[in-house]
């Protein structure tokens, strides 16, 4: 049974007693401070060293599968936005570079995005939200978004690996070449798998009780530590320096 209060087995982030990076709330003010500034009118010296600092906590928090990934991904787009003008002087390249400046910077926006998944507590995410005295409309919701995903992730991981295991998907191209074959393996076990994990979460808020008229309470207090203060700050470094070029 899906628990709201507890992640389950090898589904989303550590559990609070094996590490507290950050506050869910100040891990969500890097996540928007961070998008707004890529979005922003920035100098690609700016969105760079944005970069560098994502790829810091990519390195820290994730797989070198995953961070390795990302980092190939970026460098081929910072290749396009300064290496490219270089070589070949042309309407395409100019258009190459535009396409290369916003990639470059959404890059970045998704690699915020996992920071922040990989360094949040699931658990601390709902004591956060009572502390806070969300409503019942708000964190349910919230809790059921932050509980699915990594689930489904995982589900359809199983898929992969057990279509992989009885050869009927050989390689990864066969997934793109082949969408008929696609939808039959993957889509349609992926969909029952999704349906059997919305009914869990769905036992899991009954047995919760959270459409109980009391105030919830909980065991996962939440608190301003080292972590937060290392955000904030290079958060302020950020905003100074963007300010400081506007200016």
């Amino acid at each position: 049974m899906v628990s709201l209060g507890h992640p389950p087995d090898g589904v989303g982030s550590a559990s609070a007693n094996q590490r507290h990076i950050a506050d869910p709330r100040t891990l969500t003010l890097m996540f928007i401070v961070v998008n707004v500034l890529l979005t922003s009118n920035g100098s690609s010296e700016f969105a760079l060293a944005i970069n560098a600092l994502i790829s810091i906590g990519l390195v820290l928090l994730t797989s070198p599968k995953i961070w390795l990934s990302w980092a190939v991904f970026i460098l081929f787009w910072l290749s396009c936005l300064y290496l490219l003008p270089l070589v070949w002087e042309s309407s395409v390249s100019a258009f190459l570079v535009f396409i290369a400046f916003w990639m470059f910077r959404f890059s970045g926006i998704f690699g915020i995005a996992v920071v922040a998944f990989q360094a949040a507590d699931i658990s601390r995410i709902g004591a956060a939200l009572t502390q806070m005295r969300a409503p019942t409309f708000v964190y349910v919701p919230i809790m059921v978004v932050v509980r699915f995903f990594p689930m489904a992730l995982q589900e359809f991981t199983a898929i992969v690996e057990a279509m992989k295991l009885r050869n009927l998907i050989p390689r990864t191209s066969t997934l793109l070449f082949h969408p008929l074959r696609t939808a039959e393996y993957l889509i349609i076990p992926f969909l029952a798998s999704a349906a059997r994990i919305a009914d869990n979460l769905s036992a899991a808020v009954i047995m919760k009780g959270l459409g109980a008229q009391k105030q919830r309470s909980t065991t996962w207090p939440t608190h301003f530590g080292l972590g937060d203060a290392l955000i904030i700050f290079i958060l302020i470094v950020l905003l100074s320096w963007r300010i400081w070029e506007a200016v």
